[in-house]
């Protein structure tokens, strides 16, 4: 199964949309996106409030903390993000979604009514996946 299948399962199933599109911006649960500090810095921000960010709680000095916060702001249930497009490619987001993906695969193998059986057959030989009459068989 592609990477991109498996991330569109995956936000199919949490109900993720992720748009890289800028007039998104203020129309999202959580922006991403990169600013510069007075002094000449680039900081990173992950906010639910794209007005008014906080310093403390929102901004990142490293970039490779985005994919963690991501994922932590979908726990708390956000659903729809902007995330700047070179943020998304720069910090490996798709791995982290495929980690995701890992993390959720029985609870998406049980749900999920939009697969093939070609795709049923791979998750189930690869990630040892058993039907619930195989088990009681």
């Amino acid at each position: 199964m592609e990477e991109k299948r498996k991330i569109e399962l995956l936000t199919k199933y949490l109900d993720l949309d992720i748009s890289h599109d800028i007039s998104d911006f203020e129309n999202v649960d959580c922006v991403i996106y990169c600013e510069s500090t007075a002094d000449g810095y680039e900081v990173w921000v992950c906010t639910n409030d794209s007005r008014h960010p906080s310093i403390c709680e929102d901004v990142y000095y490293y970039d490779h903390d985005l994919p963690e916060a991501f994922e932590e702001q979908v726990k708390y249930g956000d659903t729809t993000f902007y995330i700047d497009a070179d943020i998304y490619d720069d910090c490996y987001f798709e791995d982290k979604l495929q980690d995701m993906f890992m993390e959720r695969v029985d609870e998406i193998y049980t749900d999920c009514n939009e697969m093939t059986q070609e795709e049923i057959n791979y998750l189930k030989e690869e990630y040892g996946i058993e039907d619930e009459e195989t088990e009681t068989a």
